[in-house]
């Protein structure tokens, strides 16, 4: 399950992420995160996405390229996007998908990735760290 919300404050789509996810919740989160963006009267560069993913699990193979194509293809592209990634056994499906931009990172806490997401104002940074837990 993806549940998403937004941080009018802080121009900041949040994603929580739980459990086996399946191509259609990636669809979903797709539409969500949009309807997000526009309901701020953000577009394109003007947000940042945080993902928490304390509550996920591995996820198949079909679902991670689906991400990496949403990752690649969003309608509103996010300024920098922040993922809590908990435990180890997914960190390499993380890394699979964050490569695609390099505007995006990976941190073991959600501080962390707060911490790296807000510590550039929006427009400010072209090319952030892809992972900062090696």
């Amino acid at each position: 399950m993806i549940t998403v919300s937004v941080d009018h404050a802080r121009k900041t789509v949040i994603a929580r992420m739980s459990g086996f996810l399946s191509t259609e919740d990636v669809e979903a989160f797709a539409r969500k995160e949009q309807e997000a963006v526009e309901s701020m009267d953000l577009g394109s560069g003007q947000f940042y996405l945080l993902i928490d993913t304390a509550e996920a699990i591995i996820q198949p193979q079909d679902v991670v390229a689906a991400f990496q194509h949403l990752v690649q293809n969003a309608v509103y592209k996010a300024a920098r996007i922040a993922v809590a990634r908990h435990g180890s056994l997914t960190k390499m499906q993380t890394e699979r998908i964050l490569r695609v931009r390099g505007d995006a990172a990976m941190f073991e806490t959600l501080a962390e990735a707060e911490e790296w997401l807000f510590s550039e104002p929006l427009g400010a940074d072209k090319d952030g760290p892809r992972s900062r837990d090696d």
